[in-house]
């Protein structure tokens, strides 16, 4: 079971995974199979299975209605929209649509009500940083590999790599359960349903 190349590829993988910054985005307005088609096209890095869609028309429709994503004009969708988008489609693996719209009901707030708000800076900045996190990820999970190996070094060559690769994988799916926990506690905390469109500013 030659798992650690496999993994090492992943990891390889998700470091030099390609980055949509806000230049890369069209901009122009995009009706809606264009805007399912960029992302399909732009952000399948992370998809687990090949005809796994991205965002579907039903999602997008769903956003709205939710008052996640600013409704669309004339069934166009700018730059802007997609940009919140991805910001939703890197969320929802994680957190639940309520969730989802707590989080970005004060993105939405400014760039609705704040000229000089610009969410094109605002997403480059995020993206920038997010590829120094790519590769501060590799070297922890690397480390946890390690310490998954050392664990079982001792135990019984037939057995010994699928006790590694079970105590890899549960131990990635702890911190993924710790890393929820303290993004749900803090959404709890500092962020609130939007039910009314003047108060959506984070709690202090």
């Amino acid at each position: 079971m030659n798992y650690l190349m496999y993994m090492k590829k992943l990891l390889n993988d998700l470091e030099n995974m390609d980055h949509v910054y806000s230049k890369d985005i069209p901009n122009i307005s995009l009706y809606m199979d264009q805007v399912t088609t960029f992302m399909d096209e732009n952000l399948g890095s992370l998809k687990r299975r090949d005809d796994d869609k991205i965002l579907t028309k039903t999602m997008i429709n769903n956003y709205s209605k939710n008052h996640i994503l600013p409704p669309p004009i004339k069934k166009k969708y700018s730059r802007d929209h997609m940009i919140m988008l991805i910001f939703i489609y890197y969320s929802k693996h994680v957190l639940s649509i309520t969730d989802i719209q707590k989080l970005l009901s004060p993105i939405k707030d400014m760039l609705e009500n704040n000229p000089d708000f610009s969410i094109e800076e605002f997403y480059d900045k995020l993206l920038n940083v997010q590829k120094d996190e790519f590769k501060l990820f590799k070297q922890h999970i690397e480390k946890t590999i390690e310490v998954a190996a050392n664990t079982f070094k001792d135990s019984d060559e037939e057995n010994k790599d699928i006790l590694e690769l079970f105590n890899i994988i549960y131990l990635l799916t702890l911190q993924a359960t710790a890393q929820k926990h303290l993004t749900q506690k803090l959404i709890d905390r500092y962020f609130k349903q939007n039910t009314d469109p003047k108060d959506t500013k984070p709690k202090k």
